[in-house]
């Protein structure tokens, strides 16, 4: 089985950034359920709007599966596995999630 998991990578409309780990490819709605999501809004509730950058990778072979917690903790501690030759990108996006509450809208 291959891994499947994404950097998440947030930031407000004043510069604050968080980046993160998450399993599989994360829908928006799950960005915002995210513990980095709500810290992040919680440090700097006055930001309009959060940037989200989303880099999805696979690594290993076969049917794809979301990774799971432990790997996600191996990957915490070894950031630059994500650049290794074992690894590749898949998908990239890149959208914004008004604040506060003010729905969602995709730019490009």
């Amino acid at each position: 089985m291959s891994k499947l998991f994404s950097v998440v990578g947030l930031e407000t409309d004043t510069g604050i950034r968080e980046v993160g780990f998450m399993g599989g490819i994360p829908e928006a709605e799950e960005i915002q359920d995210s513990r980095l999501y709500k810290e992040l809004v919680e440090d700097c509730g006055s930001s309009d709007y959060i940037t989200v950058n989303l880099k999805s990778y696979l690594y290993g072979e076969g049917e794809p599966e979301k990774i799971s917690v432990a790997d996600l903790d191996w990957l915490k501690n070894n950031p630059g596995f994500v650049n290794s030759e074992n690894v590749t990108c898949i998908q990239s996006s890149r959208y914004t999630i008004l604040h506060p509450d003010q729905g969602m809208q995709m730019s490009m």
